[in-house]
């Protein structure tokens, strides 16, 4: 069944450039009607093509829906839908005003992925891909589409394929977990290693309560987001609990090394976990031998890592010890003293030293009769006397 309209239509729409009058020897008004369908054409090669989608094109043809003899200026969009039904049509951003379309590669596979991955658990499709096709017509120079009548529907085959990603390494990533100062509440940074793109450590305690990580707060990545795990720790199991969380199966203090590639389409993670371990360098240690002197962990988060074996004086360096990785990439300093941890970056390259390098409130003198105390729970500490 049609739809007619009477030229009170017309005037109630303004003007309408897209209708032509005619007048028959009445000097009638004339009428549009809506048509039930308009045709969409199946392409030749359909039956037997495949279309291979990003960067390409889908030629498509029609004929101009029948308004009742006007020649109107019309607008083609086209719909695609993995099922046909209603309901599931998405339609393609780029329209035409011409019977003959040159529908868009990439638009068409950037609606085909969306909707199979929201029916499919994010996952790509494989191989060729039926998909199903119309077009919605309407009049143009209209802002309610007056005119909207949609064609019949054709089935092509595609390959749909996910869109290039520029993937670049992680600039950041941060640790949550029930033994991180305030459990399941901070997310504490995690320091690139100093020279050493998309490479992060930290020292955390672990008290066989499992922690998340992501590359900014709130991420709530688990055990299944790390690629590979390389465990150096002796009798020490890592596994995800109920929750994705990942879990060392005896408490202790770790230090953590995270190393982000890229291969081929994704950004892939390695996390290294070892021993605990700190050390104090230097001038004012071992006789300023350089070869660095451990310092003493405690036995829960809460205390601090001690060192107070100083057998000169000089400026305090410190550094955590995480696997092949040099000490000076792993460098911190106490801001003034007594505050918070700084880490050697770009920012803060104590090459030389922290007081002619980087400024005199991140150089901390030490020696006999003064102790260390770091806290890397809250990332925090103080130099004072004994």
């Amino acid at each position: 069944m049609k739809k007619i309209y009477k030229s009170l239509l017309f005037l109630a729409v303004a003007a309408v450039p897209f209708l032509t009058s005619c007048k028959d020897d009445n000097d009638s008004n004339p009428t549009l009607s809506i048509p039930s369908s308009f045709v969409l054409n199946t392409p030749g090669l359909a039956a037997n093509n495949v279309y291979d989608l990003p960067n390409g094109t889908v030629n498509l043809t029609t004929t101009q829906p029948d308004y009742g003899g006007w020649p109107a200026a019309v607008i083609y969009a086209v719909q695609v839908s993995l099922t046909g039904a209603e309901g599931t049509w998405t339609e393609l951003g780029t329209t035409s005003s011409s019977t003959k379309i040159q529908a868009s590669g990439d638009e068409i596979n950037t609606a085909v992925l969306t909707a199979y991955r929201a029916a499919n658990n994010d996952e790509n499709p494989e191989g060729a891909l039926p998909i199903f096709v119309r077009l919605r017509a309407y009049l143009a120079n209209n802002t309610n589409n007056l005119g909207e009548v949609f064609s019949n529907t054709i089935q092509l085959k595609v390959l749909a394929y996910e869109p290039p990603v520029e993937l670049s390494l992680p600039t950041s990533i941060y640790v949550c977990g029930g033994s991180i100062a305030d459990a399941w509440s901070t997310w504490k940074p995690v320091p690139l290693i100093w020279t050493k793109e998309g490479q992060f450590y930290t020292m955390i305690y672990n008290n066989a309560d499992g922690f998340k990580w992501g590359n900014k707060p709130q991420d709530w990545f688990g055990y299944d987001k790390i690629d590979e795990f390389d465990n150096q720790v002796d009798g020490m199991e890592i596994s995800a609990d109920g929750d994705g969380n990942i879990v060392f199966s005896k408490p202790g203090w770790y230090v953590l090394k995270f190393v982000a590639a890229i291969e081929g389409k994704k950004v892939k993670y390695t996390l290294t976990v070892a021993e605990g371990k700190a050390y104090a360098i230097g001038a004012a240690v071992d006789g300023g031998s350089w070869s660095g002197v451990e310092m003493t962990p405690p036995a829960d988060k809460d205390g601090y890592w001690t060192f107070s074996d100083f057998t000169g004086s000089g400026e305090l360096r410190a550094y955590i010890a995480v696997p092949g990785v040099d000490w000076w990439q792993t460098e911190f300093t106490i801001l003034g003293g007594n505050g918070e941890l700084v880490w050697r970056d770009a920012t803060h390259n104590s090459n030389s030293n922290w007081k002619d390098d980087v400024g005199d409130e991140y150089s901390v003198s030490v020696g006999p009769g003064k102790v260390v105390k770091i806290n890397f729970d809250r990332s925090t500490g103080v130099v004072e006397d004994e």
